[in-house]
This record gives structure tokens, sequence and C-alpha cells, in this order.
């Protein structure tokens, strides 16, 4: 009776949890998620805006859409949580979107971004009036702003003055976003010159500072600038002054700012500049500061300005004002601008050659430093001459006897010199190659002891100087001489 009894209640148990598992079951309802406009969180949210790779991409975001069914997406960006101000980014049909480094960064910097490291961003999409959910990056980005010259004012004049060379005569000042902002990085600036409406085509520079937002000039800089631009001495002329912000991130990259331009009016007064000549293993005469070293040609419209095109060896040079002296030294420092030793100072860094060829370098030295250009030229189809030699009454008679024949130097041969010709005052004289008249350079009409002269017909060089003895250098490639008193 027992064991029926206990059977009876199994069977019961049994039959409960039958019927519990049915009402269970029964409560269970499957439901599917509600439509919905998903953007799909990032899953790297830092980014960083490398101004050496605009076109790169920034950042691709991408959605889910099974609510709005639209066929467009407007791509929205806001620099607060809120979403109050709103930047639209573009509008796309897919449901993925990209932008790039320089869109993204222009796009932040017109949002109002007062930073450049760390900046929110608020994304979101919109599609059908629908609004998907927000994400957020946090963006490295580059100043756009330029800088914004505060003083001189425009039109100011600067009448300059040798008796006053040392003194400052103008301070350029500046401000900049981005010197005050979490930028992070050393901003260089140059304040450049250049005569007025040149657009900076062969730009001087006035001075350069790190970090700061001024530079001054004396009366002799500034003046060395005004003729290194070619303003004429003793007659006030306009010069445009601009400034060049520049840094450089951890990749090397360089981002340059320019400032709009300023015009000023400067009246240089008359100087002269001294000829520099080469020394190093680069050049001729090696590292030997007495060797009848070569010397740079001269602008002949500008007293400051030095050109140089011939054969350089690789290896390093410098320039020294007066041969057998070791200063005034001028080199470089950085590879882009000049520096001087005038004397009982740190001697300045080397122009570097790395490889043997025919090179053109352009200087301009203002006060103690300065700037220049090296660039590499074809000499491959220049006629080369076996003889090249001075002809005219200043040096002697015009009849073939008379000509003074120019060594030629041992490693360029399109370049001559000829040492202590006895000039006469008052009289005129021609370059010739291979004793032909029909090979002759003639003058240009620009100053007498120096410049470019041309091949062909045309004026007789005129020699208006003191009698003398008198150093000639001539270059057939561009037809530069530089005559040199002893």
């Amino acid at each position: 009776m027992n064991l029926y009894i206990k059977k009876l209640g199994i069977l019961f148990l049994f039959l409960a949890f039958i019927f519990t598992a049915c009402e269970t079951q029964e409560s269970i309802e499957i439901t599917s998620p509600d439509p919905a406009l998903v953007l799909q969180e990032p899953g790297i949210s830092n980014v960083f805006l490398n101004f050496g790779t605009p076109t790169n991409a920034a950042i691709t975001i991408s959605w889910n859409d099974d609510l709005t069914e639209s066929s467009s997406y407007d791509i929205e960006m806001s620099l607060d949580p809120e979403l109050t101000t709103i930047v639209n980014l573009g509008s796309v049909s897919a449901k993925s979107y990209t932008i790039n480094v320089e869109d993204l960064n222009a796009a932040i910097r017109s949002a109002g971004a007062t930073n450049y490291r760390d900046v929110a961003i608020y994304l979101r999409v919109k599609g059908s009036g629908i609004y998907s959910n927000v994400i957020q990056y946090l963006v490295t980005t580059y100043p756009t702003e330029t800088p914004q010259i505060t003083s001189p004012s425009a039109n100011d004049a600067f009448v300059l003055s040798l008796s006053t060379s040392n003194e400052t005569v103008i301070t350029v000042e500046w401000t900049d976003l981005a010197l005050s902002s979490t930028l992070g990085v050393d901003i260089n600036y140059i304040v450049e010159a250049a005569l007025e409406g040149t657009d900076f085509a062969v730009p001087v520079s006035l001075g350069t500072i790190e970090n700061d937002t001024k530079v001054s000039s004396t009366h002799a800089d500034l003046n060395a600038v005004a003729i290194g631009i070619g303003l004429t001495p003793e007659i006030s002329g306009n010069m445009d002054i601009r400034i060049v912000a520049k840094n450089t991130n951890s990749n090397g990259n360089v981002l340059e700012r320019v400032s709009e331009v300023l015009t000023i009016s400067v009246t240089p007064y008359l100087a002269s500049f001294p000829n520099l000549y080469m020394v190093g293993d680069a050049t001729t005469p090696g590292w030997d500061n007495n060797n009848n070293n070569t010397p740079m040609f001269r602008n002949q419209d500008v007293p400051n300005a030095y050109v140089f095109t011939g054969y350089f060896k690789a290896g390093a040079f410098k320039l020294l004002e007066t041969k057998g002296q070791w200063q005034p030294q001028w080199g470089t420092n950085d590879g882009s601008s000049l520096a001087v030793n005038p004397g009982g100072g740190s001697d300045p860094g080397t122009f570097n050659v790395a490889s043997a060829g025919y090179y053109t370098y352009n200087m301009t030295t203002v006060g103690e430093s300065g700037s220049y250009t090296v660039t590499p030229y074809d000499a491959s189809a220049a006629a080369t001459y076996t003889t090249m030699g001075l002809i005219g009454q200043a040096i002697g008679g015009w009849g073939d006897g008379d000509e003074i024949n120019f060594t030629q130097d041992p490693n360029n041969p399109h370049l001559w010199y000829s040492l202590a010709v006895n000039f006469t005052n008052g009289e005129e004289f021609l370059i010739r190659a291979n004793d032909m008249w029909t090979n002759v350079w003639r003058y240009t009409g620009s100053t007498e002891l120096y410049g470019k002269a041309f091949l062909g017909d045309g004026n007789n060089f005129p020699f208006t100087e003191p009698s003398g003895s008198y150093d000639v250098w001539f270059n057939d490639l561009d037809g530069s001489y530089l005559i040199i008193p002893n």
C-alpha cells in the first residue's frame, strides 16, 4: 500500500512539472529589435592629422539603417556634445563616409576650435530627417590661420642713415593664434622682404626668430635688404614685407603659413660690400686661405647679392672677405641661411656639396646673416673654348699681340682668370675666346668692375677706374666678370 502511494505521488509530481513547463513555454515571446539608424562606434577614437599627407583618409565612419530607407545621408559635426552648432561635412548615398586630413582639419578650424591637441568632435548621421546616435573623436589638428602683422603700418616711411647704421630703425611685430595655443611645437618665423609687386619671387630675409612675434632691424641691416631687393640708394622705393611661419612635426613634415603682404616706403643710403672668396676642398684652392681663391661673382644690379655658376668637387667650402685671413668668414649653420663670424666669434658651418658637378649658388648678405639657394646646373651643351683673353687699348692695344690671355681653372674649363693686369684709365677693352673676333663678350651697361657680359655685337667695356693693377675673373657659362683692384 505504501509503495502504491509513493508511485502515485511521483506521478502527480511528473504531471505537475509537465503542466508547469507548458505554462512557461507559452509565456515566452520572441520579438525583433526596433528599426534604427545606428552609427557604429569607432575602434580608435584618437586621430592625428598629419599636414604632410593632406589627401590621406583621416576618419571613416559607417552605419546601419533599417529604419529610414533613405537614399541620402548628411554627416554632421559639432564641437559641443549637445550639438547645438552643426557643421555639415557632406552628403553620401552609401552607408559609409570618409573625409581626408585637409578637409577635416579645415572643418574643425572653421568651426571655431581654439586649441590644436585633443579637440573633441561629435559626429552623427541624418537620413530622411532621422538622426543616428552620436560618436566622439579626439583630434590633433594643425593651424591654418596666418600670422597678422600689427607693426609697422601700411605705407610707413623709413629714411635710412649711415650715421646711425647700428641703431634700430624698424620693428616688425605680429600676432599668431598658433603660438598662444596648445600647438606644442616650435614655430620659426621669417620676416621676408621683396620689391613691391614682385610676389616675393626673390625674397630677402629681414630677420628670423623662434617662438616670438617681433624682429627688429638696424639702419644697416634694413639698408642691405633694401639694396638687396633692388631699391636705389638715396631714392625712396616701396618694399613688400610678410611673415612666413614654419613648424615641423615628428614626421619631418614642414607646415608653412604666410601672412598678408604689407607695403612700406624705404629710402636706402649708398653702401659698398666686400668681395667674397671661396675656400674649401669642394673648390680649386682647397682649404688654403691664400691660394688665388676663387671669388664669387657679383649681381650687377644688387650690390649685396653674389652668384657663382661652376664646377664643385664633392666636399665643402666657406667664404672669406679677405684672402689670407680666416675672418670675416661666411658659411651656414642651417643649410638655408647665411651666417658670419666677423672676427672674435664662432665660425659658421660649411656649404656642403654632396656630389661633384655644376651648381649655381645665389647669396644675399644682410648684416651678419642673409639667405642663399643652390641649384644644379646643366653645362653639357656649353661651348668649351681653348683660349680666353683681354684685348683693347685699356690693357695695351687692339692688336693680336696685345691680347692678355687668361688662365683656365684646372677643375672648371669655363672659369678664367688673369692676375695683375695693368689697366689704363679712360680706355676700352673686350673679352674674346680663341683669339677670334666672332667670339666676343660685350659690356651690358652695368657696373664697370662687375656684372654680366653678353656674347655678340654691342659696346666695348669702358674703364674709368684709376689706372693700375687689377685681377680679372671671367665665367663663360653666364658671362659673369669681376675686376678686383690690387
